[in-house]
Order: C-alpha cells, then sequence, then structure tokens
C-alpha cells in the first residue's frame, strides 16, 4: 500500500484552514500488519493506494466508521459486510505467535478555534487473547495529540503498549477513559457533530458504512441511498406534528361531514332520480301532447286559413250577387217603372212601336228572369257559403277549444316539468313562433337532462372511486389496527422478555463467583434494555479479571514450573516405590512365634492415619509403636489373648482393654474397614493407647500404655497393663512386658 502524502503541512503543523472539525491524522498501532502507522490526511481527505492486499480495506475497517460508532459487530467492521473477519481476528489471526496482544486505534480532528487551533482526539485500546474470542476495548477521548512534543504518547519503555491504568494516567485531566461504548459514542457526537439526535447520528453512520462500500459506483442502490438519506433529515418539530395532527383530526371531521353529506346525496340522488323519471315521463307525455295539440293545430290553422280564405271568397261572391239582386232589382223596379210609363205613355196607347217594346220587353224578361235565375243560383250558394261558414266557425271554435285545451295541458306539463316560465311567454306568439320556440325548450331541457344524467354518471364513478378508497383506507385502517396490535403485544412480549433476562441477568450476578458483580447485580439488571452498555461493562469485568488471572495464571505457571521441577527427583523415586511391595515393620528380636496360618493381623495391617494428621507427627508416632511393640503386636479377631506354644509373640487384648484417661491413639489413626479385624475392637485398642503431642504426662502415665507425638512411650507394670500382653509361651498375664 502507498501512502500519498500531499504537500501541505498545515494539519501537522498545528495551522488549520477551517471552522468546523476535520480529520488531521489517524494511526493503528500493533493491529493486524500494522505496528505503528500514522495517516496524514489533506484538508480532511485521506488517499489509500496500492494493489490488493496491502491493506486499504483493513485501515478503513481499523479506523472508520468505527472509531465513530464503537460497534465491534463483524458485519459492521468489514467493509464487505462479512462476518468471517472479526476484531479478534484482526489481533489474534494472520499468524500472530503469541498469547495476547494490545493496540490502538485512534482519530484526530483539528478546529480553527478563536483564539488557536483546537484538537480532538478519539480512540480505543484494543486487547485480545487466545483463551476467548472476544475482545476488550476501552475508548478515550481528549484534547492531547498522539505522538507530538507534550502530547500523548501510547507506548512506555520497551514499546509495550500502555495499560489501562496508564493510559488513564497518561491522560489526566486532558482526557476521558470512558466506562463504555455509549458513553464513549455520546461524546464524539456531542463534540463532532453538535445539534444531531441519536437518530440522525445513526443514519450518518449507516450513510458512512454504505459509502464505504467497495466498488461502489458498479452497486450503488439508489433507492437505499435514498432511504439513507432520508432518515438522515431531521425530525419534525413538535409544534409541526400537533399541527399535522390537528390537520388530521379536521381531515377526519371533514371526511365524517362528507360521509354524512354522501349520505344526504345518496337520498338527494335517489329523489332526484325518481323526480327526473316522472318529470321525463310527465314532460314526453306532456311533450307528445303538446306535439299532438300544435300538429293538430297546425292542421286545423290551415284548415281554418283555407276555410277563411273561402269564406271571403263566398263573402265577395255573396257581395257580388247581392249586388248583382240589387242592381237586378233596381233595373226590375225600373224596368217596371218603364213599362208603367210606357204604359201610361201616350205612345203605348196608341200602339206605336209596340213590337219593339215587346221584344225589349220579352228581352228585359228574359234578362230579369236570367238575373233571377242567377240571383237565386246565387242566394243558393251563399246560403251554402254562409252554412259552411258557419260550420267552419263550429270547427274553428271547436279547434280552437281544443287548442285551449292542449295549451293549458302544454302549461301543465311544462308546470310539473319547472318549464312554466319558459311556456308561459310562448301564448303571446303565432302558432309557428310558439311551436319552434317550444321544440327549442325541449331540445334545450333534453340537453340539460343529458347534461344532468352525465354529471349523474360522473358523480357516481367518484362516489364509486370514493367508496374504493373507503374501503381501502378502511382496509389500511384494520392492517395499521392490527400491526398496532401486534407491536403492542411485541411490546407486551419484549417487556416480559426484558423483566426475565433483568432477573436472570440479576440472579447469575449475584450467583457469578469469578467476575466481580455479586455486588453490582442491581446496575447490570438497570443495564437490560442498553446492550452495548451492558456489554461495555461487563467487557471491563471481564478485561480486569481476564488480566488478574492471566496474572494469577502466569504466577500458577511459574509455581508449576517450580513444583515441575522439584517433582522430578520425587517422580523417579515414586516410580520406584510403586515397583515395590508394601514395606513391613522389621520383626522384633523377641517375636519367634510363626504367623502365617494364625487369623487376624498386626496393628499396623488394621489401621491406618487420619488425613489431617502432619507427617512428622505420624512419623514420630509409628517410631513410638514400634519402640514399644504395639506396632507389631498382633490381635485376634475376637478380641482375646491366646497364645501361641510354638514360640513368643506380642498381642493386643482388644475386648478387654481399658480406654485412655484422655486422648488416645484414635486421634491420630483410624480402623481400616477393609481388615480381617471388626473395626469396633481395633478402635477399642486404639482407645486403650494414650497420646500426646509431646512427651507423656503424668495423667497420660496412668495409662496402661501412653505413646506421644515426640517418639516417646511408656508401658505400665503388668499388673496395670491391659492394653497388650507381652505373652511368652507358657507364661500368663504377669509376665507381659
Amino acid at each position: 500500500m502507498t501512502v500519498l502524502t500531499l504537500p501541505s503541512g498545515d494539519a501537522s503543523a498545528g495551522t488549520l484552514r477551517t471552522d468546523r472539525w476535520q480529520p488531521t491524522r489517524a494511526g493503528v498501532l500493533n493491529v493486524w500488519r500494522y505496528y505503528d502507522e500514522v495517516f496524514t490526511f489533506h484538508r480532511g481527505r485521506l488517499l489509500l493506494r496500492g494493489p490488493n492486499g496491502t491493506g486499504k480495506s483493513k485501515a478503513l475497517e481499523l479506523l472508520l466508521p468505527y472509531l465513530l460508532d464503537a460497534n465491534l459487530r463483524p458485519s459492521r467492521l468489514s467493509t464487505f459486510g462479512g462476518s468471517e473477519r472479526t476484531m479478534h481476528w484482526n489481533l489474534m489471526g494472520d499468524g500472530y505467535p503469541h498469547t495476547t496482544r494490545v493496540g490502538y486505534v485512534w482519530l484526530e480532528f483539528g478546529h480553527d478555534g478563536d483564539d488557536a487551533a483546537r484538537w480532538f482526539t478519539c480512540g480505543a485500546r484494543l486487547a485480545a487473547s487466545t483463551n476467548t474470542r472476544t475482545v476488550d476495548a476501552t475508548y478515550f477521548t481528549t484534547e492531547l495529540r498522539v505522538g507530538s512534543s507534550g502530547g500523548l504518547s501510547l507506548m512506555k519503555d520497551g514499546n509495550v503498549p500502555l495499560t489501562r491504568q496508564d493510559l488513564t494516567h497518561a491522560l489526566g485531566d486532558r482526557g476521558v477513559v470512558h466506562t463504555g461504548a455509549e458513553s464513549y459514542r455520546r461524546a464524539v457526537r456531542e463534540t463532532l457533530f453538535r445539534g444531531l439526535n441519536e437518530t440522525q447520528y445513526e443514519a450518518l453512520i449507516a450513510t458512512l458504512l454504505q459509502l464505504r462500500t467497495p466498488k461502489l459506483s458498479e452497486h450503488l442502490n439508489p433507492d437505499a441511498l435514498s432511504e439513507v438519506l432520508s432518515k438522515a433529515l431531521p425530525p419534525l418539530d413538535a409544534a409541526d406534528l400537533a399541527e399535522i395532527a390537528e390537520g388530521f383530526e379536521q381531515l377526519d371531521r371533514r371526511r365524517e361531514r362528507l360521509a354524512r353529506l354522501d349520505e344526504e346525496v345518496t337520498a338527494a340522488r335517489r329523489l332526484a332520480e325518481r323526480q327526473q323519471r316522472y318529470a321525463r315521463r310527465a314532460l314526453r307525455r306532456g311533450a307528445a301532447e303538446v306535439v299532438a295539440a300544435t300538429t293538430k293545430l297546425d292542421n286545423v290553422t290551415r284548415d281554418a286559413r283555407q276555410r277563411r280564405q273561402e269564406h271571403a271568397t263566398a263573402a265577395a261572391e255573396l257581395a257580388q250577387v247581392s249586388t248583382a239582386i240589387s242592381d237586378n232589382e233596381r233595373e226590375q223596379a225600373v224596368t217596371e217603372e218603364t213599362i208603367g210609363g210606357l204604359r201610361d205613355s201616350d205612345a203605348y196607347r196608341e200602339g206605336q212601336q209596340l213590337d219593339q217594346l215587346r221584344r225589349e220587353a220579352a228581352t228585359a224578361q228574359r234578362t230579369a228572369e236570367q238575373a233571377a235565375a242567377a240571383a237565386g243560383k246565387r242566394r243558393a250558394e251563399a246560403a251554402k257559403a254562409a252554412q259552411r261558414a258557419e260550420g267552419l266557425v263550429a270547427e274553428l271554435a271547436t279547434i280552437a277549444a281544443q287548442a285551449s285545451r292542449s295549451w293549458r295541458d302544454t302549461t301543465a306539463a311544462a308546470l310539473s316539468a319547472g318549464m312554466a316560465t319558459l311556456v308561459e311567454p310562448l301564448a303571446a306568439e303565432t302558432a309557428d313562433r310558439a311551436r319552434q320556440l317550444l321544440r327549442g325548450i325541449i331540445r334545450a331541457r333534453e340537453d340539460e337532462i343529458a347534461a344532468v344524467a352525465a354529471a349523474l354518471a360522473e358523480h357516481g364513478r367518484v362516489v364509486a372511486e370514493r367508496d374504493r378508497t373507503q374501503d381501502r383506507r378502511e382496509r389500511r385502517t384494520a392492517e395499521r389496527d392490527a400491526a398496532g396490535a401486534a407491536l403492542r403485544q411485541v411490546k407486551r412480549t419484549y417487556d416480559e422478555e426484558v423483566a426475565g433476562l433483568r432477573d436472570a441477568i440479576a440472579r447469575w450476578a449475584s450467583g457469578c463467583a469469578v467476575l466481580p458483580v455479586a455486588g453490582r447485580a442491581t446496575d447490570l439488571a438497570d443495564l437490560v434494555g442498553d446492550e452495548v452498555a451492558l456489554n461495555s461493562l461487563v467487557g471491563d469485568l471481564s478485561a480486569t479479571v481476564r488480566e488478574q488471572l492471566a496474572m494469577a495464571h502466569a504466577d500458577q505457571r511459574a509455581r508449576d514450573t517450580e513444583l515441575v521441577r522439584r517433582r522430578e527427583p520425587l517422580t523417579g523415586r515414586l516410580a520406584a516405590l510403586s515397583r515395590t511391595t508394601t514395606l513391613e515393620p522389621a520383626a522384633p528380636r523377641q517375636r519367634t512365634a510363626p504367623r502365617d496360618d494364625r487369623p487376624g493381623a498386626p496393628l499396623w495391617r488394621l489401621v491406618d492415619w487420619r488425613p489431617d494428621v502432619p507427617a512428622e507427627v505420624q512419623a514420630a508416632v509409628e517410631a513410638g509403636l514400634e519402640a514399644s511393640g504395639i506396632l507389631d503386636a498382633w490381635i485376634w479377631p475376637d478380641g482375646s489373648v491366646t497364645s501361641d506354644r510354638r514360640g513368643h509373640d506380642t498381642y493386643l487384648a482388644a475386648a478387654t482393654a481399658l480406654p485412655a484417661p484422655h486422648e488416645s491413639l484414635l486421634a491420630v489413626l483410624a480402623p481400616d474397614e477393609r481388615a480381617p479385624v471388626p473395626a469396633a475392637l481395633v478402635a477399642a485398642a486404639l482407645a486403650g493407647v494414650a497420646f500426646g503431642p509431646g512427651a507423656p504426662t503424668t495423667s497420660q502415665l496412668s495409662a496402661p500404655t501412653a505413646v506421644g507425638g515426640s517418639a516417646r512411650y511408656t508401658a505400665a507394670p503388668a499388673s496395670r497393663m491391659c492394653s497388650f500382653w507381652a505373652r511368652q509361651p507358657g507364661s500368663g498375664p504377669g509376665s507381659g512386658r
């Protein structure tokens, strides 16, 4: 890997050109393959170049965003999101030869303050061992600069990384060693990202993890990036939320009001549909009657006009005939007067021009007759015309009555259809004009009805869409209620699990024998909801205990080494002793009787040392018993004293032994339950021999036999001796020694 150093030494020189915190340096000490590596940023930027495997991604895993997040989960550390390379592997893996390892990672930020440059360093002390799979992380923040003059040095003499106590002492009052990851994370957030809450800070860390992904441009997910950036937005203000909530409440009230209005609209629509159907039927019926009446009125008007013309013609002809009749009557009167005058004239009397007059009279007579015939004919025609006129007048009256009835029906239909104001003015119009206007009104009303029908159809479609939306809203509301119920159930389950976990943690802490958490059970139980803080606290305690155990283990290993060194010569001796049989005490010189086929056993085969008897006391007591002859004394299975006439021997009268006045051999010896002599008899024999830690005392001398812890013993005369007998062949109790 190549670290490219840009031509700018401002950060290292202590001068900055920014009004906000920016990274200036970072370092990795004794982690992975880094021994003591320092990375210098150029104006807040760092460029790492090199072939694969040189540690570019590893530097990011160890520094960012770990030192901002304080999260040791492998999926958060790995740039590829895997879980196989843990921080424990970074410390102890890759062929590291030792059993423990301590390293440091740190990140330095600079800020151009009002008076001088300010510095902020955050870091972590990482410790791991081969005995565990966890890493003990100790986080610190300070205003000191690592590796600078008068700053902080993370190594002590011998290039050994600082212990936790050394780190606390080195920071002094210019830094803090945090109790856990949560307090460290809060200190970093409040110092570097002032104004961000925990949610926004978590969104920032998630964005850094997203942007840290290798080959980001090849696998960029705009949706995921948009979601991460959306989560990074600041939360809504409480006042805005209250205003939005009030708006939703108003929308709910308006929705309820709209629902009521929809019900009213539905009722009005049903009424309007019925009224429209009735109006259409009434209008159709009225329109049909109006059209029929108009058609009939047109026919009657046309017939009346024709009859009126015929009547006018007949009247004209009647006037002409009447005039002709009057003229004929005047002519007849004149002719009669003329005839009368002629008859009274002298010429008539004289008969002059009689023939001419007769001809003229005949002619006049014929003319009068023709005129009278024509007048009669005209009078008959006039009478017929008068009759036809009277029929036309009657028919016209009938048509007028029908037209009046049709007009009344039309007006009633128009009134029922709401068109009275449009139809009433037609009364002053002519029939043709009224018919045209009425047809226009009907067409306009039909257009209005069509528009209303289209509006009703659109309204029906909108209402249906609203109903579907309402159904979807109800389904979503039901789903939301179900999700809320499920969430409440999960919360209750979570609370129960947390309570159970709290009790389990309290019980575990109370019964924990290794970690010093018995007195902090309440503190651990209170941290049950904060896994990071709990793990951090337990990790700190575990680290302390591990260090103590490591030191104790080292001391124990040293002691084991010393014991092994001291055991080696004893091992050979033990092996030699293991190959031999049980060593029997040497037979006393006074014993000559054989013991091969005899029941019972000597005392040394019937007893064993008590576990709390020191070795030096054992040796002393064994020496005293051997010197007194009690060690090799024979005990019969019935506790009696039966002499063997084949030679000399020593016997213990267990059945008749009197107990010692004070402490006896039972203090150091115990009967062997597997021996061929009953344990009760062996115990009675041991109880009859007095025992003291030193030389036999005056009180112990009153006992028949006494043995001391200093290898001294006393034996009473034969007359007082009842613990053991020294019998010889043919001797009685008085011969014992």
